[in-house]
């Protein structure tokens, strides 16, 4: 009987510990899902950006008007570069905090599980 009885914590851990795996690998893909819709949107935008560029100034015959096209096309990209660079870091934050949470321990029924099983 005693026997079970503490094969029972080192169970119900490494259910607590595969329960909590799977949360964080769902929250993982979900952030992962919403950061790849984000670039694949940032890839419309450039694209289209570009080919205006690219009509604006095969339209103009003046210099100085494809000097302004230019200007204004270069101004978008810095700041929708920033805007990407800080994106970046706030996924890539995230993504790290999302993966902590596997490893950060939990205080309730695992924690005591855990305790018994040592």
């Amino acid at each position: 009987m005693t026997e079970r009885n503490e094969v029972r914590p080192v169970s119900d851990a490494i259910q607590g510990y595969a329960k909590r795996a799977m949360t964080v690998q769902s929250e993982f893909a979900e952030k992962l899902i919403e950061a790849n819709r984000h670039w694949f949107e940032q890839i419309q935008v450039e694209s289209n950006e570009a080919w205006e560029l690219f009509r604006r100034f095969n339209s103009t015959a003046s210099v100085a008007e494809k000097i302004t096209a230019l200007q204004d096309w270069a101004k978008g990209v810095t700041a929708r570069s920033a805007s990407d660079a800080t994106y970046a870091i706030e996924t890539a934050r995230s993504l790290g905090t999302i993966e902590l949470n596997l490893f950060a321990r939990k205080t309730g029924s695992v924690d005591e599980a855990t305790q018994k099983a040592a």
